[in-house]
């Protein structure tokens, strides 16, 4: 029989600072599932969630070698609250279902704890699978300007894109911990730092 992995779950808003945050977790030889990488794979030309996509969203999502135009797709699924929750309600449940088996994969090999990396943790119901929740926020304005920088979005495509995700509140509220990135980017990494310490205490405990 094989132990649990521990399984802290990392969340925030977009721009908040939480892939810095993930990269050091990363760096101190914590795996790090990474839910975006995962929402790319479950979306592999010829799976079941890009036919579900394409039924939905129609297949001018697709490019002509039938992998995912993401550009188009975004455009589509983020132009209201009921596209991106249709979005989400596709894609879920495979991300879910592939985490899933990567936690089978780093139990077989009795790795005691690793992150996952989610910004949708809690509207997906990821949180559920985890032990302990992360959430890292920003301020509004600081979020904006890193979005528009990192993405290459004019301020309304980013406001946009923020609008379609919670507010601050939200993660807050939910969340086992809060790292809030208010400071600069030697105290966003100290806390990073203090948070793999933890991660490694609570592992023992």
């Amino acid at each position: 029989m094989t132990d649990k992995v521990f399984l802290i779950g990392l969340t925030g808003p977009t721009g908040s600072g939480k892939s810095e945050v993930s990269r050091i977790l990363a760096d101190r030889h914590i795996p790090v599932i990474d839910a975006d990488e995962l929402a790319r794979r479950v979306v592999e030309p010829g799976s079941a969630c890009l036919k579900e996509l394409v039924r939905e969203f129609s297949d001018d999502i697709l490019h002509e070698d039938g992998s995912l135009n993401r550009r188009q797709l975004a455009r589509r699924a983020f132009a209201t609250p009921e596209d991106t929750r249709l979005l989400n309600s596709i894609t879920h449940p495979y991300i879910i279902d592939l985490t899933k088996r990567i936690l089978m994969q780093l139990e077989q090999i009795r790795e005691p704890v690793a992150v996952l990396d989610a910004p949708l943790l809690f509207e997906s119901g990821m949180d559920n699978i985890c032990d302990v929740t992360v959430a890292v926020v920003a301020p509004r304005q600081r979020r904006l300007r890193r979005i528009m920088e990192r993405d290459q979005l004019t301020e309304k495509q980013a406001e946009a894109r923020m609008a379609a995700q919670q507010e601050e509140e939200f993660y807050v509220s939910k969340a086992s911990r809060v790292i809030r990135n208010d400071g600069d980017l030697e105290e966003l990494r100290r806390q990073a730092n203090a948070l793999a310490d933890q991660v490694r205490e609570w592992t023992r405990d």
